[in-house]
């Protein structure tokens, strides 16, 4: 599904990104909810930005990823944390790329969100700031998430997952 924002672009760029598993909930644009056995999440868009929570049996398990004025920039490449069985893997890559080939990616991100589980919102006047948000797969709870900064050439992927440990 691809929502059409009228909010203005507030990320600026990928250097002042900042994630956090502890954030608030914060005001929620649009959001897919997601249940896989035992586990459901809600994956929500916010601004530019996004934010996962994940209720399990043993606890509930975030991430958010967004711009946030009161609080320093931070851009782990990995995280990962646990609510008694179920652990939370969190990746993240930031990519620059030239206009032809930031077009091209989220392009895909386009038609990809007519054919599986994946919404896509597009950001004011820009059709190249796009934040997108992907479920993968039925049987596990794994997502991924792009968020793109055309002003910069720049593409931040995240791919994360819950998983059974014990």
């Amino acid at each position: 599904m691809i929502t059409e924002l009228e909010v203005p672009y507030a990320d600026v760029s990928a250097k002042h990104l900042t994630f956090r598993p502890d954030a608030p909930a914060l005001p929620v644009l649009d959001a897919m909810e997601v249940a896989r056995g035992e586990l459901a999440m809600s994956l929500r868009l916010l601004g530019a930005s996004h934010q996962a929570v994940i209720t399990t049996p043993d606890g509930v398990l975030a991430e958010t990823l967004a711009y946030r004025d009161d609080c320093e920039p931070d851009l782990p490449g990995r995280f990962s944390q646990s609510a008694g069985r179920w652990r939370h893997s969190y990746r993240c890559a930031v990519e620059r790329l030239t206009l032809p080939q930031l077009r091209d990616r989220v392009s895909a991100l386009r038609k990809r969100a007519d054919q599986s589980r994946t919404l896509v919102g597009v950001f004011g006047e820009d059709p190249d700031a796009v934040t997108s948000l992907e479920v993968v797969g039925e049987d596990s709870l794994y997502w991924s998430t792009v968020h793109t900064y055309p002003q910069h050439g720049e593409v931040v992927t995240t791919t994360s997952s819950v998983v059974r440990v014990r």
